[in-house]
């Protein structure tokens, strides 16, 4: 067990445990902005995936977006949800694909669940439960 003083330290200990210089992290945008400097702290290389909006406002993941953000030197996504600064809760089916993308690729899947309590229309689905 490791105990921080916050999400922060939690996230830069964790990429320099865990990332080597020119591995890559897969960052959901926006993101919270501690992310980035993380990865360049640990020497990793961040990758990018836009969260866009729906029609019905909920910004979600494109899947083939995804995909192509996840290659040979993806150590690790990190997954936000719910999401700072969006709101959005990813569905199962996101979680579910990013999942089947890190198992493809055996990269590490970092969960950020901060603010796993402060749902009020979704229902949140714990990482750890897939």
């Amino acid at each position: 067990m490791t105990v921080t003083a916050g999400c922060t330290e939690a996230i830069a200990a964790t990429m320099l445990g865990l990332i080597d210089p020119g591995d890559e992290v897969v960052l959901f945008e926006p993101y919270y902005d501690s992310y980035r400097a993380c990865v360049a702290l640990a020497g990793g290389v961040a990758r990018f995936v836009a969260l866009r909006p729906n029609a019905q406002g909920r910004f979600e993941i494109d899947s083939a977006e995804l995909a192509a953000a996840v290659g040979p030197k993806t150590r690790a996504i990190l997954v936000n949800t719910p999401h700072n600064p969006t709101g959005t809760v990813l569905t199962r089916d996101e979680l579910a694909a990013i999942a089947r993308l890190a198992v493809e690729h055996d990269a590490i899947v970092i969960a950020d669940e901060v603010y796993e309590h402060l749902t009020y229309a979704a229902t949140h689905v714990p990482i750890a439960s897939l």
